[in-house]
């Protein structure tokens, strides 16, 4: 199967960059289009009720804010960004929204290989709840 849209998500984190690369040689490889996506958990479900994520500039401020880090990231590329995302919501049900609408037909994903994602996987919580091919790209700190 040729994928023609890919999507690199991201938290935002250093590993950005490392994730979009990836995306980027393989859409480079599949002459396919790539794009950049962050979902913000943090003012959803559980996170909400924990207090986890309450900010103290406005919510257009967030985006920009969020918009100029993904620019950032997108300017890094090897290979031309078609768009950069932002998004706000349960992660997986923003992705397969995203996804439908934007035709994205592999979705990039990073793991740490530490004690906080072996407690709890954004990436595990994905590959039950997408509906879309995923590469799951190992993060090892070292």
């Amino acid at each position: 199967m040729a994928y023609q849209h890919i999507v690199v998500a991201t938290d935002l984190s250093e590993d950005a960059e490392f994730l979009l690369g990836k995306g980027a040689r393989l859409a480079a490889a599949l002459n396919a289009k790539l794009s950049l996506i962050y979902i913000d958990i943090h003012r959803t479900g559980y996170y909400a009720e924990l207090g986890v994520g309450e900010y103290n500039y406005t919510d257009r401020t967030f985006s920009e804010r969020v918009k100029n880090i993904l620019n950032a990231i997108r300017g890094q590329s090897s290979y031309p960004v078609e768009e950069a995302i932002v998004s706000r919501g349960e992660l997986t049900a923003e992705l397969n929204r995203a996804a439908k609408e934007k035709g994205f037909d592999l979705i990039v994903f990073g793991h740490h290989h530490d004690v906080w994602s072996r407690l709890m996987s954004s990436a595990r919580q994905a590959i039950n709840d997408l509906n879309v091919d995923l590469l799951v790209i190992p993060i090892d700190k070292k």
